[in-house]
């Protein structure tokens, strides 16, 4: 069961420093999501990420990125090239890169929601990172029917 926090909330760029320290001791590090740009997959101040350094990247891994400007990021790789790592929020269309593989500081491996932990190698985690990472021109369509899948969950529930 996820632990629960009863302390204030601190910025993801306020505790860098101190997340880049444990990353580099190799340890584990558990990271509320902040934002919308990663729904539907994860809810923004619900959902919990587990952090770790990167043993090597790979397309439509999720990463935690910074910015030159100092920004933390969480988003999904979508194109490996030469130059860079091109990186999109599920919720989004515009892609940012290239990033520099000096600016990706860690890969998620598991998450929490609903008080259950999960893993990002599951089969049907797997098959949406699939079809959400590669269709990024049908995410217009399929946003919409996710936000109608779990409208009708909630009535059935």
């Amino acid at each position: 069961m996820k632990p629960k926090a009863s302390f204030e909330q601190v910025s993801t760029e306020a505790l860098l420093p101190f997340l880049l320290e444990l990353l580099s001791e190799n340890k584990a590090v558990n990271m509320t999501v902040t934002g919308n740009s990663m729904m539907p997959l994860w809810r923004d101040r619900v959902d919990s990420v587990i952090l770790k350094k990167p043993d090597r990247i790979k397309n439509l891994d999720v990463v935690l990125y910074v910015q030159d400007n100092g920004q933390a990021i969480l988003h999904r790789i979508i194109k490996c090239r030469k130059e860079g790592y091109y990186i999109v929020g599920d919720n989004q269309i515009d892609v940012d890169g290239p990033i520099r593989a000096d600016q990706i500081k860690a890969v998620v491996t598991d998450f929490w929601r609903s008080g259950k932990l999960y893993s990002c190698r599951l089969w049907w985690c797997r098959l949406y990172a699939f079809v959400w990472g590669h269709g990024r021109a049908i995410r217009p369509v399929l946003l919409p029917l996710t936000r109608l899948g779990k409208g009708i969950v909630k009535r059935m529930k």
